[in-house]
């Protein structure tokens, strides 16, 4: 169920309402989270519901000391459809649920009191198919209160509607517009670097705008329901090194694979204190290869995380012995490597990225003047810095004093203004249909 459609926003309305008057509020979260994920279908439904049981199972019968058998847990129900179909959102929740058994494992948190706390904890509508990937600190304490009748709805509701309208505005005005461009351009080699640049550039703010519109619509639909979700994006394009932008970037998959894939690897006892730091870096470098093993079983994905790792170590190198650059100088040099290894992550393979890289990086192919095959380049400029400048806005809207204008004008006619905007939005036509990238995920 897309939330750019009516479906899901009948669906949010009506949990909303109840949530606000009605009984049973934890059931009702339940069954509005099953009917969200079977839109998918009943395959999806089928896997998800044996992936939460087979969870519940090995928290039941596995001893905490003998739990490292959890992994099958996720591992075996993702590893028998790898191959075949990947249901809708599997990576999420199965890491969402590795984190759930290593924390409680590790006495980090209690584990859930019943099995409907852990379903509903697993299966929260708003951030089942992409996240933010939660930690079980994060919201089972706010689901067990809502099962104790101790839920109380957040006060501002305009923050949880303007959130909704910003994501719904980056999908659907924003992504939705810049994807049949890219897609025109990465269909087959651009035959100039103009193309090949633009086609990038383009793909590194539809990614954005896709994914980051998503993560605020399911920050702002929790939010209504009286669940407070982290934060996944923090305007990562105006990061000045490599470091922050992954740091803003995608913040809870950055922090799952920090704590339980790097810190373990940095930490193994494999080899002497003298070289110490070169395991530091090999277990940064392999981690985000990792990373972007996760985003897809190919060797292009592979190679993109790997040289997100290794510009990581270059930078924590050059902060160790040489001045930090200017803050400008850092900032181009970050979105320039970004943009280029994002080509390894939209392309279908190793042959079509270094293809695609040679023709972006020989700077030929000539400048395009007419408005037949693409508009001038002084308009893309424009399009591409006010697209930047969008970014910037963005940031300054995240400020505290944005919060405090939210409180004064919170009231019915601002909550009907977001609402009906959202609803405006959703109602916008579109030609094609574009989901949500990380759904793929």
């Amino acid at each position: 169920m897309p939330f750019n459609s009516l479906a899901y926003a009948l669906l949010l309305t009506c949990c909303v309402a109840w949530m606000a008057i009605g009984p049973w509020r934890a059931l009702m979260l339940i069954v509005a989270s099953l009917i969200f994920y079977a839109a998918a279908g009943p395959f999806d439904m089928a896997v998800f519901l044996g992936a939460v049981i087979l969870n519940w199972l090995v928290q039941i019968a596995v001893p905490a000391d003998r739990r490292r058998i959890m992994l099958l847990g996720d591992v075996n129900v993702t590893g028998s459809f790898v191959n075949t179909a990947l249901p809708l959102g599997i990576s999420f929740y199965s890491f969402q649920a590795l984190a759930y058994h290593i924390d409680v494992v590790r006495g980090r948190n209690p584990p859930a009191r019943s099995f409907p706390e852990f379903l509903l904890f697993k299966a929260f509508f708003p951030q089942l198919i992409a996240g933010p990937i939660v930690r079980p600190n994060q919201t089972l304490p706010q689901i067990q209160r809502i099962f104790d009748n101790k839920w109380r709805r957040h006060r501002l509701l305009v923050f949880g509607l303007g959130l909704i309208v910003l994501g719904l505005v980056k999908k659907v005005v924003l992504a939705d517009s810049l994807a049949p461009v890219v897609d025109d351009i990465f269909y087959a080699r651009p035959s100039s670097a103009y193309f090949a640049w633009l086609g990038a550039v383009l793909f590194m703010f539809q990614i954005y705008f896709d994914f980051s519109g998503y993560s605020d619509i399911a920050i702002g639909s929790a939010y209504l329901l009286g669940v407070r979700l982290p934060r996944n994006f923090a305007t990562p394009f105006l990061a000045p090194n490599i470091q922050q932008l992954w740091q803003r970037w995608h913040i809870t998959l950055t922090l799952f694979l920090r704590d339980y894939v790097f810190l373990p690897l940095a930490d193994m006892r494999i080899a002497a204190r003298r070289y110490r730091v070169a395991q530091h870096f090999c277990a940064m470098v392999l981690t985000m290869a990792l990373c972007g093993l996760w985003h897809g079983a190919g060797w292009n994905f592979v190679l993109w995380g790997a040289l997100q790792g290794v510009a990581m170590v270059f930078a924590a190198l050059w902060s160790r012995h040489l001045p930090s650059p200017p803050a400008p100088i850092g900032w181009a040099v970050t979105i320039i490597f970004f943009v280029t290894t994002l080509v390894f992550f939209r392309s279908p393979n190793l042959d079509y990225a270094f293809n695609y890289l040679g023709t972006m990086l020989s700077f030929g192919g000539g400048w395009p003047a007419a408005v037949d095959d693409a508009a001038p380049p002084w308009e893309v400029a424009a399009g591409v810095a006010a697209l930047f400048a969008l970014h910037w806005v963005e940031f300054r809207l995240q400020e505290t004093r944005v919060l405090r204008v939210m409180r004064r004008v919170e009231g019915p006619v601002s909550r009907g203004f977001l609402s009906a905007l959202a609803l405006l939005l959703i109602l916008i036509p579109v030609t094609n249909v574009n989901p949500f990238i990380y759904f793929r995920f």
